[in-house]
């Protein structure tokens, strides 16, 4: 029997530790963020129910600003349907709240940006945090790597940093965005002894739109050259080449966390 009540749409906010999930996007087979979303509607719906996600994460990629939205017939208030999917869900993923919103509302065609930040550990191996960073035991030169990094802001092909064979020359993809903000800082690392010789290294990006690996593949291009291994003037040479195989290796996904999506009502500027 379908649940009582009116047919209306929510907005869903959630983040989740991405290391047991096989990414976000619904597939056969395999634990997927989205498919626990609508194993859990389902529960309340009564009947299968289709989640929309805000952003597509990878294989082991966290988030603690994602958004969804979902139709459904729902009687209650909307802290309530936020309460019913936390005891529904798994430990790995938290549901911070709902709200309804217009009947027009897409979690993904709506949102005016994204913010990502990828997190490295640099130093001594840190025991708590491996889950949630990249670890580099080789010192970085964070000068550099800040120098680098404004190579990538602004409207421009971003081919040379797209995974999935979307940078590859001849690919047939629209490989242009707009990133209005990217940048490198030094935060505290929680449970960490900094004083036995490591610090956390925190890369912010924003932009309308990304590609496949992009963010991992800006990092990994970053790091290269904070190693010493390419100078500071590559990352421009290599977003100019327009060829994701002049690059190298992508950093990989446990450092990555979406954090933030944007809408039309949302304030403009960083936190």
């Amino acid at each position: 029997m379908r649940p009582p009540g009116p047919v209306r749409t929510f907005r869903i906010d959630l983040g989740y530790d991405g290391t047991d999930f096989f990414g976000s996007q619904r597939q056969p087979g395999v634990r997927t963020v989205q498919g626990e979303l609508e194993a859990a509607v389902a529960r309340l719906a009564g009947e299968p129910t289709r989640v929309t996600l805000a952003g597509r994460t990878d294989r082991g990629v966290h988030a603690v600003g994602q958004v969804a939205s979902l139709t459904l017939r729902w009687a209650r208030s909307a802290a309530e349907l936020a309460r019913a999917l936390m005891a529904l869900t798994p430990d790995d993923v938290v549901v911070y709240g709902a709200q309804e919103v217009a009947p027009t509302f897409h979690a993904r065609f709506d949102a005016r940006w994204r913010e990502y930040r990828y997190f490295v550990w640099e130093g001594s191996p840190a025991v708590l945090l491996r889950r949630s960073v990249w670890q580099v035991r080789r010192g970085l030169d964070l000068a550099a790597m800040e120098m680098a990094t404004g190579a990538f802001v602004g409207q421009q092909d971003f081919a040379a940093v797209a995974g999935d064979g979307t940078g590859v020359p001849g690919g047939g993809v629209n490989t242009v965005r707009t990133v209005s903000l990217a940048r490198w800082r030094v935060v505290e690392a929680p449970f960490e002894r900094t004083a036995r010789g490591g610090r956390l290294l925190e890369f912010a990006i924003r932009a309308d739109g990304f590609l496949p690996h992009m963010v991992r593949n800006i990092v990994g291009a970053l790091v290269a050259i904070g190693r010493g291994e390419q100078p500071v003037s590559w990352a421009a040479e290599l977003l100019a080449s327009r060829d994701r195989r002049r690059g190298g290796a992508p950093a990989p996904p446990q450092g990555l966390v979406l954090w933030r999506v944007a809408y039309a009502d949302d304030p403009n500027g960083v936190e």
